[in-house]
């Protein structure tokens, strides 16, 4: 055909193509694009017949375009960080069905499952049983790579299962000099999910991430770091050594990344005045990639840093400080938290008792459960947290770290704090005279300030079943009742 050259002028397209020029000198455009598709054909990627996962690629990356042209100067660096953390995750190439015969399912066909399970949210209880049966028979042939993913998936779907995980972790815990940055990750961080007490497991961990600090990805060690504060490392020198190696991986970090490192539980229970000092500084540098969740931990760490470090509080620059003093002075959007029916139990008996307070409310960056209206004798406000479940280890009566900070963080702020554990309410009953006593026993009295929240004496497993089950009895009987008295107000009409 020769040489050619094509130049568009407003709407008119004008093409010159050597020993075509009596064919296309006079055409419109609509005629020159005709007869380039059907000459040269329609062309171009987004054209092509391609696969409906290929499509489904570029179909997302046209989406991402778009938004880049006219939502970047709006969303800037929120949008982008949500893009990258959407679309980087661990995924396995191995195409598998979730609902095959766990009988026929080899330990790659099963870290497949799992993973895949877990990413697509998949919450049916007989479907992970059956994989936690299957992972039972072939946990000696997992390779160490394969446990984490199984873990990763075991962690985000946050199943429950007792007799699995102790059947399960002395595997992991043969296995862990063998991990990697992952695998590594994936252990600590389904242990924190589930609330798994296991102090031997936990140092051992520990010490491999110290082994292998070198080889750790910076974003992995964020994560680790939280999760031993978490679950509540003490030993003194592995916390020593963990601080002086946290600066420099907390330099490769990029901004997006250094968000999740300011935690409170770490501030306050983990890291070194000096590595507080450099996290609180640099947050402050960082602060425009932050989401609201983010921003309200970053407020609870410097509430924790005042209260629990104050030499490191003043060696920070006058204008962190100021910073800090801004940001809890801010709106920073919250869900809330909804009460519990054991919260509401609580304070249907408080209403009981004449005893004016109110539910569920946010004080800086702490959540009251109920806090009371009555000011004490020396003007401190008394409160009472409702400790569910959740407020432990798993199967067990010892406070989960977390609580024991902020439990003595607010009697240091001067709140006088009041707990109402789930063991106890249960033993009570559904005896309305014997819960106003337990209140009014409970409300008598001072604590001093900066009180330390002590655990019990360590209960056996099948206590605290029994105790969760007779819990579940309680709770069930107390809506009957409610439902009962709602049907007896229903007015009926009918004539």
């Amino acid at each position: 055909l020769g040489s050619s050259s094509c130049c568009r002028n407003g709407s008119n397209i004008v093409c010159d193509t050597v020993g075509l020029e009596s064919m296309w000198s006079a055409g419109s455009c609509a005629d020159v694009q005709h007869l380039a598709r059907r000459w040269f054909g329609t062309g171009g990627i987004f054209h092509a017949r391609v696969r409906p996962q290929e499509k489904i690629t570029l179909r997302a990356i046209r989406d991402e375009a778009k938004l880049r042209r006219h939502g970047i100067a709006r969303y800037n660096k929120r949008w982008r960080s949500w893009a990258q953390n959407r679309i980087r995750q661990y995924q396995l190439p191995l195409p598998v069905t979730l609902t095959s015969d766990t009988a026929l399912m080899d330990a790659t066909y099963m870290t497949s499952c799992v993973q895949k399970a877990a990413a697509l949210r998949k919450h049916d209880v007989q479907l992970w049983r059956g994989y936690s049966t299957r992972i039972l028979e072939l946990k000696d042939e997992f390779l160490p790579e394969q446990l984490g993913y199984v873990l990763w998936g075991y962690g985000k779907c946050s199943y429950m299962d007792g007799k699995f995980y102790s059947d399960f972790m002395p595997v992991v815990q043969k296995s862990l000099p063998d991990f990697q940055s992952h695998a590594l990750m994936s252990l600590l961080w389904c242990m924190k999910r589930i609330k798994w007490q296991d102090r031997a497991l936990m140092k051992q961990a520990a010490e491999h991430t110290l082994g292998i600090i070198d080889a750790l990805r910076p974003s992995d060690f964020v994560k680790v770091a939280n999760c031993l504060a978490i679950l509540g490392l003490k030993e003194p020198g592995l916390r020593t050594a963990l601080s002086r190696a946290a600066i420099p991986k907390f330099e490769e970090l990029f901004a997006q990344q250094f968000r999740d490192a300011v935690h409170p539980a770490a501030i306050g229970g983990l890291w070194s005045e000096e590595v507080v000092a450099y996290l609180l500084e640099r947050f402050r540098r960082i602060f425009i990639t932050a989401r609201p969740m983010h921003l309200m931990k970053a407020y609870e760490s410097a509430v924790v840093c005042r209260v629990q470090s104050p030499h490191a509080w003043r060696s920070l620059t006058l204008e962190a400080k100021q910073f800090y003093v801004r940001l809890s002075q801010r709106h920073i959007p919250d869900p809330g938290r909804e009460p519990s029916p054991l919260h509401w139990e609580v304070s249907r008996t408080l209403a009981d008792l004449d005893e004016p307070h109110r539910n569920s409310f946010r004080w800086g960056p702490f959540f009251i459960d109920i806090g009371l209206e009555e000011l004490e004798q020396d003007e401190r406000r008394r409160c009472l947290m409702v400790d569910a479940p959740t407020s432990f280890f798993y199967k067990s009566d010892q406070y989960l770290p977390p609580r024991r900070m902020q439990h003595q963080v607010l009697t240091s702020l001067g709140w006088d704090v009041r707990r109402v554990r789930w063991d106890d309410w249960a033993e009570l009953g559904t005896d309305e005279s014997r819960r106003k006593e337990y209140l009014q026993t409970l409300l008598s009295g001072t604590r001093p300030v900066g009180e330390l929240l002590h655990d019990r004496t360590a209960a056996q497993p099948s206590e605290v079943q029994r105790k969760l089950q007779q819990l579940r009895e309680v709770l069930q009987n107390a809506e009957a009742q409610k439902r009962a008295r709602a049907e007896e107000r229903q007015i009926d009409f009918d004539v």
